[in-house]
């Protein structure tokens, strides 16, 4: 047997290397057709009659493994075969979407050994692929600028013609990898509406929106919780006496877990195809309950009932999508929820599951909020970063979302962003309680603090008025004041808090949201008070009832929404 691995790399990189939203979302459909229709073409070219179904051990040529996010991975009894294959994908790459880099490589199974397994040739197979993607130049190199030509005015490459933008407008210079995302941007449309689960001409409408009149976008990407290690031990089970972690999300064996040996081949490829399908399955469902939820929260934000959302990528434990900033916080903590209570009653993943003792299977999120104009390629980079570098660091308990405003026009980097604000004494540390743990990962007493309920909270006080004056809880006053007394030292924010409190002795109402924004506004109580007044203009967390006491006296329930 020989393993065919094909992948589009530097994914992200290719869609948000555009200023231009219609070039974006071309080009995420030109990623979804290397897995799809392209590669259900060149296999029927090859192996003439193939069907999905087919299997090595009925006899058939080839064997699809796993179809999904611009990868392929199958297995063919000729390795002439599988080279076809890969020429056929990677040429016709080549031709409809210039500029991206896909690569391929068959390896052989040999047998004999721990080494001749299909676990272990999938792992030697996609570290060849990777060393020969390094090796060959990158798909930059195919865009020369000697002889001097013009630079396309939304990708920067080497100019191939004029094209007018609009009726009226003059012709700019556009490169092929501007135009190939733009030829693709109606059928893109036709994917987007399918996962949306809408129609063409509202997803159209959403396009122009983000692109023409948001004031606020976000980039938010999540990714899967210790996936890469569920898949490299898919099939290895616990040994006697061993116990799964029981933490949502966390790949990781318990210590003293003894493994047995791994399945066979053919019950290995069942595995991973089912395992495989059914991530894919998940994902599409937490993204639409998650659309549907946002649209209940924000109705005033939708158009024909959906939320101003774009799925770039979706597809495994992979989610990319281009919102309108106010919805983006709301969206992807539904999205997180969703995905975790999707993949607890999978039928297809509870043998994983059970193996590695998870109720469910977690993610990690990272939202980047900026201005529309911004360059996508930099926000993408800070979303990928708050996940890397916050919300993984609470993989072991499960989902978790991080976020960053970004107020200004230079590139983002998150330390600097971080280090904008201070908390005086703090010796300089980050003031953020991010991330924020969302789903059942909140039951874990370590994130106290941390847990989406405790954002929503402070952000309701911070909003929280009189029903019957109107008047804010605490006054933006008072919050501008207690923003500059934190970062004066503890001190002052303590002496400030207490004349905030000692004002409105008399209005317990006042009171309590003052406890509920900040707490006694040191330590780590100042920290979530900073990432209240950062989240409050993109978290509708809160509404305002007016009741009144026999007494006369006004009272405010604020009352969080957990959907």
């Amino acid at each position: 047997m020989y393993l065919v691995v094909v992948n589009a790399a530097g994914k992200q990189r290719y869609i948000f290397s555009s200023r231009k939203r219609k070039e974006t979302v071309g080009a995420s459909d030109l990623i979804a057709r290397v897995n799809g229709e392209w590669a259900a073409e060149a296999l029927r070219e090859v192996f003439s009659g193939y069907r999905d179904d087919w299997r090595l051990r009925h006899g058939h040529e080839a064997e699809l493994l796993t179809a999904g996010a611009g990868a392929v991975t199958l297995l063919v009894a000729d390795p002439d075969a599988g080279r076809r294959l890969v020429a056929a994908l990677t040429t016709r790459a080549l031709v409809e979407a210039p500029g991206l880099d896909v690569c391929g490589v068959v390896h052989e199974l040999r047998k004999g050994g721990e080494a001749g397994t299909l676990a272990a040739g999938l792992r030697a197979a996609r570290t060849a692929l990777a060393a020969t993607q390094e090796a060959r130049p990158g798909p930059q190199a195919r865009f020369l600028r000697l002889p001097l030509m013009e630079e396309c005015g939304s990708s920067g490459q080497p100019a191939t013609e004029l094209r007018r933008e609009g009726p009226g407008e003059r012709p700019s210079p556009r490169s092929a990898a501007s135009m190939a995302k733009l030829a693709h941007f109606p059928a893109a449309l036709d994917r987007l509406a399918r996962d949306a689960g809408s129609d063409v001409p509202t997803m159209r409408k959403i396009v122009d929106r983000l692109g023409l009149e948001a004031e606020w976008v976000s980039i938010v990407h999540a990714d899967g919780n210790g996936f890469g290690r569920i898949f490299r031990d898919l099939g290895i089970s616990p040994g006697p006496g061993s116990s799964g972690s029981g933490n949502s999300g966390s790949g990781d064996r318990a210590t003293g877990e003894s493994e047995s040996a791994e399945p066979g081949d053919e019950a290995y490829a069942d595995l991973l195809r089912g395992l495989s399908r059914a991530v894919d399955r998940c994902a599409l469902t937490a993204f639409r309950t998650a659309l549907r939820r946002t649209a209940d929260e924000h109705p005033d934000r939708t158009i024909a009932g959906v939320p101003l959302v774009l799925p770039l990528v979706l597809g495994g434990d992979d989610l990319t999508v281009l919102c309108e900033g106010e919805v983006a916080l709301g969206f992807t903590r539904h999205y997180l929820e969703a995905f975790e209570r999707a993949t607890a009653d999978d039928p297809d993943l509870l043998p994983v599951l059970r193996v590695k003792g998870l109720p469910n299977l977690g993610a990690a999120a990272g939202v980047a909020i900026v201005k529309r104009n911004y360059p996508f390629r930099f926000t993408y980079d800070l979303a990928e970063e708050l996940i890397t570098r916050e919300a993984k660091q609470d993989r072991d308990v499960g989902s978790a979302l991080a976020f960053a405003v970004l107020l200004e026009s230079s590139a983002p980097d998150l330390d600097r962003i971080r280090r904008s604000v201070t908390v005086a004494g703090s010796g300089g540390a980050s003031p953020h309680r991010s991330p924020y743990v969302v789903g059942v990962g909140c039951e874990d007493p370590r994130t106290e603090g941390r847990r989406w309920a405790d954002l929503e909270r402070r952000v309701a006080a911070l909003t929280g008025t009189h029903a019957a004056s109107g008047e804010a809880l605490v006054p933006r006053a008072a919050v501008h004041d207690l923003r500059e007394a934190v970062s004066l030292g503890a001190d002052v924010a303590r002496a400030r808090l207490g004349l905030l409190r000692t004002r409105y002795r008399e209005d317990e109402h006042r009171l309590d949201a003052l406890t509920d924004l900040c707490g006694d506004l040191t330590g780590q109580d100042a920290t979530g008070f900073l990432d209240a007044l950062a989240a409050q203009p993109f978290l509708t967390t809160a509404r305002t009832a007016a009741t009144s006491r026999d007494d006369g006296e006004h009272a405010t329930v604020l009352e969080a929404r957990s959907r």
